[in-house]
């Protein structure tokens, strides 16, 4: 009789390589973020600025390649829900800075895409990502506040200004994106951008956002006092709670310049309100 230990052995060896290829086009899927990890480290600082000329002079075939990958990536082939919405931001903030380079110099995303004198153009030009042609707002709207239902999103999506949050110097991904989402909301609720106290006043300004997206955040605090409440600093949280009834609640001005290093750093900048 043949001895059956020959046919054990392949069989133990084919599955072991079967184990190892996927092993590996699971790395390589993960990896897909190689290239504009290069982009980011190489191009923005610690307060999410970009130096969009030395982009343009010297970044873009790393740039160029990674908007390939956003062209050809299916995004439901990445995994779960985590590793989907880290895809679909990354393609927003690239976006975003490939029409800036494009352009550049310009002094805002006004000055991109103008849509009968209006911001709006900027966010309607489309691009190839998945697989069909998506701009801006496709993925914000359509996709990452359609199918995902998570406010944070908004402090994670960088619109090229320097009212936004701050754009991360490395990607989105899956692994750490929900302690990422929870530190970006934070950070932009903590900082004058995002909230400002006046005691003397009893006014508490908040970014436009909370005009823009009211919705998003009455849908997870009850109100977008609370929402930001959530997130601000304690002694702000404190003194809100202790005189809500006679406060007032303002929507500070957008701050819509270029958010390039150049005309950093954020501290100098004044808060309009």
């Amino acid at each position: 009789m043949l001895s059956r230990r020959p046919l054990t052995a392949a069989l133990a060896l084919a599955m072991a390589i079967l184990s190892l290829t996927a092993d590996h086009a699971l790395l390589a899927q993960n990896d897909i973020y190689g290239a504009w990890e290069r982009v980011l480290s190489s191009y923005v600082d610690a307060e999410g600025l970009v130096d969009y000329g030395a982009l343009k002079a010297n970044g873009m075939e790393d740039f160029r390649e990674f908007m390939d990958v956003l062209a050809e990536t299916d995004p439901a082939t990445l995994g779960g829900k985590d590793e989907q919405m880290a895809f679909w931001i990354n393609a927003y903030n690239a976006i975003v800075v490939w029409q800036v380079v494009e352009k550049y110099p310009v002094d805002s995303v006004r000055d991109v895409g103008a849509l009968w004198g209006l911001v709006g153009g900027f966010f309607k030009n489309e691009y190839h990502i998945a697989g069909q042609d998506m701009s801006a707002d496709n993925i914000e709207h359509d996709t990452l506040r359609a199918k995902f239902d998570d406010e944070r999103i908004h402090w994670a999506l960088v619109c090229g200004a320097f009212g936004c949050p701050r754009l991360l110097d490395r990607p989105y991904r899956a692994s750490t994106l929900q302690d990422t989402l929870a530190t970006q909301s934070r950070e932009f609720l903590r900082q004058p951008r995002g909230l400002q106290l006046d005691r003397d006043s009893r006014t508490l300004y908040l970014s436009s956002y909370f005009d823009w997206y009211e919705d998003d955040f009455i849908a997870v605090a009850g109100t977008v006092i609370d929402y930001a409440l959530r997130h601000a600093p304690d002694d702000v949280a404190e003194y809100v709670r202790a005189n809500r009834d006679a406060l007032r609640v303002r929507i500070m001005d957008y701050d819509w310049t270029l958010n390039e290093q150049s005309r950093g750093p954020r501290g100098r900048r004044p808060v309009p309100r």
